[in-house]
Order: C-alpha cells, then sequence, then structure tokens
C-alpha cells in the first residue's frame, strides 16, 4: 500500500478491510490493520477514518438500513444533530448516501461525524470520518481523497 496517493499501488499491493480496497492513504495520516486510518497531530484530538461492512438482512434498499442506524444513533447520543442521509455516487456500487452526525460525548467536545454508505448487493460498507468539530475542515478532504481511493472488491 502506498502512504502517497500519488502513487498508484496494484490491488496485490494495496490493504484491505473486509471488501474494501485501500490502494493510498492521504499523507499525514496512519493505516491501522483491520481498522482504517488515523491522523494524530500534536495538541488535537485524534482523527479517524473507520472502515466496516454489513449486510443486508430484508431487501435491497439502502435507505431503511440507514434509517435504522439514524434511530440507533438517537438512541445513543444525547440530542444529536443529523443530516442526511443525501445521495452519494461511487464506483460499482448499486447505491450510496452519506450522512452527517453532531454530537457531544461527555467530556463536553463536539464530536462530528461523516458516514458514508455504500450498498453493492446485499452487501453495505461504511466509512465513517470521526474528528471534532474544530478539526473538521481540517481533515474533511482527506476523507474525500480516501474515498476517491477505495474501491470495493467482487
Amino acid at each position: 500500500m502506498s502512504l502517497y496517493p500519488e502513487q498508484a499501488a496494484s490491488q496485490s499491493g494495496s490493504a484491505r478491510i473486509g471488501r474494501w480496497i485501500i490502494p493510498a492513504i492521504p499523507f499525514g495520516w496512519t493505516w491501522i490493520p483491520d481498522f482504517g486510518i488515523q491522523k494524530v497531530e500534536e495538541n488535537t484530538v485524534p482523527s479517524n477514518v473507520y472502515l466496516k461492512e454489513d449486510e443486508l438482512l430484508a431487501g435491497d434498499q439502502l435507505n431503511p438500513y440507514i434509517q435504522t442506524q439514524v434511530t440507533l444513533m438517537k438512541r445513543t447520543f444525547l440530542d444529536p444533530t443529523i443530516a442526511g442521509p443525501a445521495p452519494l455516487q461511487f464506483p460499482d456500487a448499486d447505491e450510496a448516501a452519506l450522512l452527517m452526525l453532531k454530537h457531544q460525548p461527555m467530556n463536553q467536545m463536539t464530536v462530528m461525524q461523516v458516514q458514508h454508505y455504500v450498498r453493492a448487493g446485499k452487501w453495505i460498507g461504511i466509512a465513517t470520518l470521526t474528528t471534532t468539530e474544530t478539526e473538521i475542515l481540517k481533515v474533511r478532504p482527506d476523507f474525500e481523497q480516501l474515498m476517491k481511493l477505495l474501491c470495493i472488491a467482487p
């Protein structure tokens, strides 16, 4: 796997998490096997991109799955602000959507999550950027760059 997006990597040299293929990561981020990537800078809370996958248990639509996730978020976080879902384009996906979540954990720091949900058949891929409100504008471009690099294995 290349640490620089400008350097192409063959699929055999790419990292994988389930069906997610990660050919490169943005500069300044660290690869964490079986998790995703993390950016640690001095005097800031680390930002993470967590890659996971799930499976549709019924139907072939992404929206009911996301609505279930929204219900769980509302139960988990005190007064969360949720935006979306909004449609996205993702190569080789049947459908994709963006969801954003803003909440405050116990230490009162505002946390932002940007989630991309990608469906291919019954497979669901979820890429979640988690960062603080003060860091979101700095790290979101790296997350978007990573999303352009990611591929789905057949």
